[in-house]
């Protein structure tokens, strides 16, 4: 295994430098990238100030040039069979080929992207080595509203005429108050197995993404109750896309998505799933502390570490988070010892361990969630 890792890192950097261009636009007017390199724009959502009456919009992207490297994509293939036992069919070969291309796209660093917001221009911070590039524009709320389509801001990036693509972005414009969902992904809207490494990976890399029922139809309804969605996920940025579009064709409302940054050189890839407590926590305390005067819901399951993670937040924003709910794919009991710890003196009905998504009532304020159960 040792020999295919540094096999497959030196096909990395090989392909890397031999592919890799640095002739990109000069021109301050446009954005720093050439013909076939890609701008991808992480949908955000703005906060807006009642003080300022201005909206903070954050930007985030990642440019990238598409690989479809053959000899990357065998070692990928091989060290999944060695290790997993699991080989691309006809049926799955065209997702293991679109994901696996995206996990080892070349990243491009030191790239200005300029953008077109609200009829201004606007210069990003040079991307980062894994591509990726942020910053928060600051809009007064007379600007935002000329440009603004219901509740989404759009944007564009200006490129070079030379540049045969176009690339937009969009953010979403959510009030001081209101009701939010922070959800996780894996386990708790998409169909992962998570606790189980080979079918993880087979449901990341080779199957067609599958949603748990009736998830979609209930954060619908908590959306057109006015609910805001943000998912806070493991997975890793490079799945953006094919996330993002598995959630609209599943019927979950419009949302952001906050997944992992990880840069893909050899068979730590197959780690990316590991130790969410690290990452999770900061991300959603983000969330809260930008949205302060929003009540929360928190959406995870119990194949991991959402329960500990939420918990400790309820805790800590016991104002701001109204409820967690954690779907139970562990075959637990919320009277077993994991449960009655992690939640011991929060009233009970500030959390509830679900199986199915219809045992959750409709949102009321307070909500009126049914008796625990010992599912």
């Amino acid at each position: 295994m040792l020999k295919i890792a540094i096999a497959f890192a030196i096909a990395t950097l090989v392909a890397v430098f031999a592919t890799r261009d640095f002739s990109a636009s000069s021109d301050p007017r446009y954005s720093q990238i050439t013909d076939g390199e890609v701008v991808e724009f992480f949908r955000t959502s703005a906060s807006f100030d009642e003080a300022e009456q201005a909206w903070h919009i954050p930007v985030h992207g990642w440019v990238y040039q598409p690989e479809d490297s053959t000899v990357r994509k065998a070692l990928f293939a091989s060290i999944m069979k060695n290790e997993f036992g699991l080989v691309p069919s006809n049926e799955t070969e065209a997702n293991f080929t679109r994901r696996i291309n995206l996990m080892i796209a070349d990243n491009e660093r030191d790239r200005h992207i300029v953008i077109s917001m609200a009829g201004q221009t606007f210069v990003l911070p040079e991307s980062a080595p894994n591509g990726h590039f942020a910053m928060t524009i600051t809009l007064s709320a007379s600007a935002v509203e000329k440009f603004r389509s219901g509740a989404v801001l759009a944007y564009s990036a200006v490129v070079d005429p030379a540049v045969n693509s176009q690339f937009g972005g969009e953010s979403l414009l959510v009030g001081p108050a209101g009701l939010s969902i922070i959800s996780d992904i894996d386990d708790t809207v998409k169909i992962s197995n998570i606790n189980d490494r080979r079918s993880l990976l087979q449901h990341t890399f080779l199957l067609d993404f599958a949603a748990v029922p009736g998830m979609a139809p209930l954060y619908a309804q908590w959306s057109g109750q006015g609910a805001s969605l943000h998912f806070v996920s493991s997975s890793p940025w490079q799945l953006y896309a094919p996330l993002d579009e598995f959630l609209a064709a599943a019927g979950f409302p419009v949302s952001t998505l906050t997944l992992k940054a990880v840069r893909f050189r050899d068979k730590t890839l197959f780690d990316l799933f590991k130790k969410g407590t690290e990452t999770k926590p900061a991300t959603i305390e983000k969330i809260l502390r930008t949205y302060k005067g929003r009540r929360f819901i928190l959406v995870g399951d119990s194949g991991e570490h959402d329960p500990e993670v939420y918990a400790a937040l309820l805790r800590k924003f016991p104002d701001q988070i109204q409820t967690v709910y954690i779907r139970n794919v562990s075959s637990e009991t919320f009277d077993n010892d994991r449960f009655t710890m992690l939640f011991d003196g929060i009233d009970s009905d500030r959390w509830q361990l679900f199986k199915e998504a219809d045992s959750i009532q409709p949102l009321n304020n307070p909500p009126e969630l049914p008796a625990k159960t010992s599912q």
